[in-house]
């Protein structure tokens, strides 16, 4: 009898904490996104790269003073794109004294009724200044983006948004 009992504690427990490992809830979104920032502050393209799901997609449009860009993109394209962007970054900074500024801020979370998913409204800027020179290029951002969770892991699965860019030509 005491083995039962023992068996149905442990299958409890295992229950519990599997679930518990394989469900979405607020904090691990808030999580998730302190994390990304914490990656893209630091020039991390792999470990950004590893928070997107094998069937990533990101549609967007981005407004310049040329006009207006529609952008498509896989995982694989997402990740090239982030390795040059801190490949470029990288160079600028050893060149001196550029600074980069990034923020992101969360709107709204809907997480599904199963906690496999969540739907996360949110909007971003990154900025870069250049020494004397002040602000260089400046990006604002309005996402939609959809979060999964695969055997434990939070991955960004489709971002689709629309962004704002300006440079150093355009009004600040």
């Amino acid at each position: 009898m005491r083995v039962i009992i023992l068996l149905l504690v442990a299958v409890g427990i295992g229950s519990w904490y599997w679930n518990r490992q394989n469900s979405i809830d607020e904090e691990s979104v808030n999580r998730f996104y302190d994390t990304a920032t914490e990656h893209v502050l630091n020039g991390r393209s792999k470990e950004l790269c590893a928070m997107l799901s094998k069937d990533f997609t990101r549609t967007g449009v981005n407004s310049t003073s040329q006009g207006r860009i529609q952008e498509n993109a896989d995982k694989d394209e997402t990740c090239d794109r982030y390795d040059k962007m801190f490949a470029s970054l990288a160079q600028a900074g050893r060149l001196g004294g550029v600074s980069t500024n990034y923020q992101v801020n969360i709107e709204h979370i809907e997480i599904s009724k199963d906690r496999k998913s969540a739907e996360v409204k949110l909007s971003s800027s990154v900025s870069m200044a250049l020494g004397p020179i002040g602000s260089i290029a400046e990006t604002r951002d309005k996402s939609s983006e959809t979060l999964v969770i695969r055997n434990g892991k939070l991955l960004l699965q489709k971002s689709e948004g629309a962004a704002i860019t300006r440079t150093i030509g355009d009004r600040f």
